[in-house]
């Protein structure tokens, strides 16, 4: 009895001591200057699973550096972008002339190119998180952008396809930069001995259903898709409705949508998630299913709250360019990020699918 009160007691006493590191982590930097880390996410409309978790990879990193000694205190500051290029811009011009903003981060390369002459204008560092063409013009002068290049989504997309033993297969996009993507691809893949066929639509039910079983009546049992929500739901429910089964079903970046369950089993092409603990982490303390491009903001952060601290002048956003172009090229939570010539920090895709609502690798 003694025993058990006893080591009941030590763990109480370890707890209380770890919960007063805790605190006095987060009170270490309380009284120093603020920096404040704007970011303009889709927070609204069908992208906002996609901002909750670059939002919570945002807060991560804050949380993680800010318990160390450090010159400034950081604090994060949102706005919508609901994923669209202008309002992103709109949103930019905010968080720079109202919130006093002292970096921007965005997301997807049409808002990161908008924004990017707003950052070079006000002499301000911004970094994007989004996938790009390892070949693409830089984005701007105080710009910086990272995630996977489109050859290495195209070369994991290739692999997954192969170790399936896919013959005959559907490539479907959405209008506009998608439906692009999927035409890259077909052209890549007709030479990879895989019989493709390449369409490109704005979804709504209705008409859908009759697209799926015309495919399905042409004999294609493997599909891939590029769509981003609510079409990408549509995409999945028609052909999981219409017996195709879900490891015959590949995408890029399509599990974006509120109900994981949805994807169970479906094969995925996206940005790194993270090692486990930081997947954990992400679901379990911000309370989110989705974990997708949560890693790239976290990197993109910390990245940003190092060059602050190591800068002379931290509103010299060149002497913050040099710090980044440095320490660009380095391990990070998306796996080994490599400084191109560009100014995109490009890391490898990986692939993935869903069991019981949880991310699982599948290869990288």
């Amino acid at each position: 009895m003694k025993k058990a009160i006893l080591i009941l007691c030590c763990v109480l006493m370890f707890g209380a001591c770890e919960d007063k590191q805790n605190k006095a982590a987060q009170n270490i930097n309380a009284d120093k200057e603020v920096i404040k880390i704007g970011s303009a996410l889709p927070l609204t409309g069908g992208g906002a699973v996609l901002g909750a978790s670059l939002k919570a990879g945002v807060l991560a990193a804050i949380e993680d550096k800010s318990k160390e000694k450090l010159k400034y205190k950081y604090e994060a500051v949102f706005e919508d972008s609901q994923m669209l290029p202008t309002q992103s811009a709109r949103a930019v011009n905010k968080l720079i002339n109202d919130d006093g903003a002292d970096m921007i981060l965005t997301y997807t390369a049409g808002s990161g190119r908008m924004v990017a002459p707003i950052a070079d204008e006000a002499k301000i560092l911004h970094m994007c998180a989004t996938s790009e063409d390892e070949n693409a013009q830089p984005m701007g002068k105080t710009s910086f952008f990272q995630g996977p290049t489109v050859q290495s989504y195209q070369n994991m997309v290739l692999k997954a396809l192969k170790k399936q033993g896919v013959k005959k297969l559907a490539l479907w996009g959405s209008e506009g930069d998608d439906c692009r993507n999927v035409e890259q691809l077909e052209k890549i893949l007709q030479n990879s001995g895989i019989d493709v066929k390449a369409e490109c639509f704005s979804l709504t039910d209705d008409d859908f259903y009759f697209v799926v079983r015309n495919y399905i009546a042409d004999g294609f049992e493997y599909f891939y898709l590029e769509f981003f929500p609510p079409q990408t739901d549509i995409a999945v429910k028609q052909l999981k409705e219409n017996g195709i089964a879900p490891n015959h079903i590949f995408g890029l970046n399509i599990d974006t949508g509120e109900d994981v369950l949805l994807f169970e089993g479906i094969n995925h092409v996206g940005a790194r998630s993270g090692n486990e603990k930081f997947i954990d982490r992400v679901m379990n303390e911000y309370k989110i299913d989705n974990v997708y491009m949560a890693a790239v903001a976290y990197d993109l952060t910390g990245l940003a709250i190092d060059a602050f601290e190591n800068a002379q002048d931290k509103k010299n956003v060149y002497e913050l360019i040099g710090y980044i172009k440095v320490r660009a090229t380095r391990k990070c939570m998306s796996g080994d990020c490599k400084l191109l010539d560009n100014g995109f920090i490009a890391n490898e895709a990986e692939w993935r699918t869903y069991k019981n609502g949880r991310p699982v690798i599948l290869g990288k």
